[in-house]
């Protein structure tokens, strides 16, 4: 069964910033995303991504009043993230998010969550990627802000440059 995957917008914005972009899609299963993430990713070609294999979520007008809900709830989330958080909560699906407090919250309510470690990781095992450009597209996130844990970042550094 391929499984679904909903990322939100940290989750594109650090994977192209790694150049990495193309090749999550080369992963044994389906990337997604909603509407509202792929509109705050104004500057990415679309178009590319959906061609890539991206699968774009709607979300019904009866979504509206439970995000506003997870809005407060999440305190500081934007409206694209906990529409992944919705869309992963309805649908069962694996919710891949580099919000903090995002995936403190979907932990907690019990939903599967992984994040840009986790994919990379993903890309290793599934030889997409070798282990030194995993290594350069960790740095590259990091040097463009992603936000990783610092400790799990630097064992895989050393053991991808080894």
């Amino acid at each position: 069964m391929n499984r679904v995957y909903v990322g939100d917008s940290n989750i594109w914005i650090d994977f192209r910033n790694a150049g990495l972009l193309d090749k999550l899609f080369r992963l044994p299963f389906t990337l997604c995303c909603t509407d509202f993430v792929l509109a705050e990713l104004d500057d990415f070609d679309h178009g590319a991504l959906t061609q890539l294999g991206l699968l774009v979520e709607t979300l019904d007008s009866s979504a509206t009043p439970k995000l506003a809900a997870l809005i407060t709830t999440h305190n500081n989330s934007s409206l694209a993230d906990v529409s992944c958080y919705l869309l992963a909560q309805e649908t069962g699906r694996p919710l891949l998010t580099g919000d903090g407090r995002l995936r403190k919250q979907a932990m907690h309510d019990g939903l599967e969550v992984h994040g840009a470690l986790w994919l990379l990781d993903e890309m290793l095992t599934h030889a997409v990627i070798p282990p030194a450009r995993a290594a350069t597209g960790l740095e590259a996130m990091l040097a463009r802000g992603a936000r990783l844990p610092h400790a799990e970042c630097q064992t895989r550094l050393a053991k991808w440059k080894a």
